[in-house]
């Protein structure tokens, strides 16, 4: 039994299993949340950190029921986890994509989108990724 537990571990350990919590010391557990496209954005365009000065400006972003945000793009990357609800991103002539509680991504850049909400309330946390000097949330009318 002691052989196929050691087994089991060394398969899971060599699978790069991700789902498994990291332990570090004093009782701290860190379970990894599964980030789609780690090295591009939700439309698949790569992206690169800002030069300068950082700012990284962390948000709860909460989008009411049967709301919509305006047409809108960031000029920084910018990673979304989201907490409760569902919610769709149009984003124009590259279609819609449904977003739902525990995904998380890196928005598009530089591209309007607008997110549109359901019957009940979404929750999100939004990392931007900026720089000092660099508006991270810009207005823009749908192409």
């Amino acid at each position: 039994m002691k052989r196929l537990a050691i087994a089991l571990l060394a398969l899971l350990a060599c699978s790069g299993a991700e789902s498994i919590a990291q332990k570090y010391e004093g009782g701290i557990t860190a379970d990894p949340i599964n980030l789609q496209n780690k090295s591009t954005d939700v439309l698949g365009q790569p992206f690169k950190y800002p030069q300068g000065t950082p700012s990284i400006t962390p948000l709860n972003v909460m989008l009411g029921a049967h709301k919509e945000t305006d047409w809108h793009k960031h000029s920084v990357p910018m990673w979304v986890y989201v907490k409760e609800g569902t919610f769709t991103v149009d984003y124009g002539s590259k279609g819609k994509k449904v977003v739902k509680k525990g995904m998380s991504y890196m928005e598009a850049i530089n591209w309007c989108h607008k997110g549109i909400n359901g019957r009940q309330e979404a929750k999100a946390i939004v990392f931007y990724m900026g720089q000092l000097g660099t508006a991270n949330h810009i207005p823009c009318k749908r192409k």
